[in-house]
């Protein structure tokens, strides 16, 4: 009689009971699957912003006052010798949606002669870097976002504001952009949108915030002092923070997700230590005479703790790659909307997030068959059958 067969027997003798023990492994484990992938995302997300030495400079109370588009020339100014800054975009939020559509875009303008250099990550090429230059009304759009709306290379559309004016522009894909951290993005020129709100009554060209890509970190650190000294006590004072630090005022707007993630990961861990102890408690009082019979044929004592302890971690694997594997391949083959997301870039299964929840699961097996094992080990072969009997 081998290990393997009376696991599989155990496992039989109550089928109800084990799926629905597996299911209570495979949903939190399926959860904790996509968030820790959520978390390895928004961590890849953070080095490459890290990289690419970019600072963000907005009014300092608020991303919503806007900034006029002549403090460029003044930031230019903070370097004459062009050592610490490699180019400036000033950049306005459009918003705005497609017709007919009820969901926001996450449209912005940027200055047309920086914007290739300062995102560099996009990868325009020459030829789509020109086409930028002299189609005003082009545009550059994320994968997610084209996938949604069904648009293509070339395709002529209109997009309307969600802010006053309200202005309906078209626009020409020149670029379907298949960087991750601009997936959900919508980019388009700056003097295509100034000269539309000229016309509807708008007198000063005006930025929400200025992008510096900057030489190095160290011409980061000492240029975000200085364009806050630069302007500091005017009208327009500034804030300037490293893109890292940017994003994460509006990710931590939305919530504290590392910690939300951390609190998710202890209740997981509550939630299948409770099913799991009780499922194997259950189990030993059930097979009691059983295990005693097992002792009166021979069994070592050390073999019945082995027997017990190996039917919880079965279960523990069998429910956590129950909840793994969907999720891994949700994630990896799943619709664009819940592959991409705007604030992290590009969600895509982790595999240290599926080795962590199966180590997980087997840590919470182990915890829950001990106990019984223990017991199983130590029971008296006369008493357990005079009990039963």
């Amino acid at each position: 009689m081998t290990l393997t067969y009376v696991l599989m027997q155990n496992l039989k003798r109550n089928p109800l009971r084990s799926g629905l023990t597996a299911a209570a492994f495979a949903l939190p484990m399926a959860v904790f699957t996509a968030a820790i992938s959520l978390l390895v995302a928004m961590e890849e997300l953070a080095r490459e912003n890290q990289r690419q030495l970019r600072l963000a400079v907005h009014h300092k109370t608020s991303i919503s006052n806007m900034l006029p588009v002549g403090m460029r020339s003044k930031i230019q100014g903070l370097d004459p010798g062009g050592q610490r800054i490699t180019a400036i975009c000033g950049m306005r939020w459009f918003g705005g949606r497609a017709p007919n559509t009820p969901d926001m875009l996450h449209a912005m303008a940027g200055d047309a002669d920086t914007f290739p250099t300062t995102y560099s990550t996009i990868g325009m090429t020459p030829a789509e870097i020109d086409e930028w230059r002299h189609e005003r009304r082009a545009a550059l759009v994320g994968q997610a976002t084209a996938a949604k709306y069904g648009w293509k290379l070339g395709d002529r559309i209109v997009a309307e504001s969600t802010t006053p004016p309200y202005l309906a522009l078209e626009f020409k894909i020149i670029k379907i952009m298949a960087d991750p951290s601009n997936t959900n993005f919508f980019y388009f020129r700056l003097d295509y949108l100034d000269e539309a709100l000229k016309a509807a009554g708008s007198r000063e060209s005006e930025v929400n915030i200025f992008w510096v890509k900057c030489s190095s970190a160290e011409a980061l650190r000492s240029l975000q002092r200085e364009i806050d000294l630069e302007f500091a006590n005017s009208p327009n004072e500034t804030r300037s923070e490293d893109e890292n630090a940017f994003l994460a005022g509006f990710i931590q707007a939305a919530g504290d997700i590392p910690a939300l993630m951390e609190a998710m990961a202890v209740v997981v861990v509550l939630i299948i230590s409770l099913v799991g102890g009780n499922t194997m408690m259950m189990s030993f009082r059930e097979r009691v005479r059983e295990l005693a019979v097992f002792k009166a044929i021979g069994f070592q004592a050390r073999r019945v703790f082995f027997v017990v302890l190996a039917e919880s971690l079965l279960l523990a694997v069998i429910g956590s790659v129950a909840g793994i594997a969907p999720t891994m391949a949700f994630l990896g083959a799943g619709p664009a909307w819940i592959r991409n997301l705007s604030s992290v870039g590009s969600l895509k299964p982790s595999p240290l997030a599926a080795m962590g929840s199966l180590g997980i699961a087997l840590a919470v097996g182990a915890v829950a068959g001990l106990w019984p094992a223990y017991q199983a080990m130590r029971l008296k072969t006369v008493d357990a059958l005079r009990r039963v009997a």
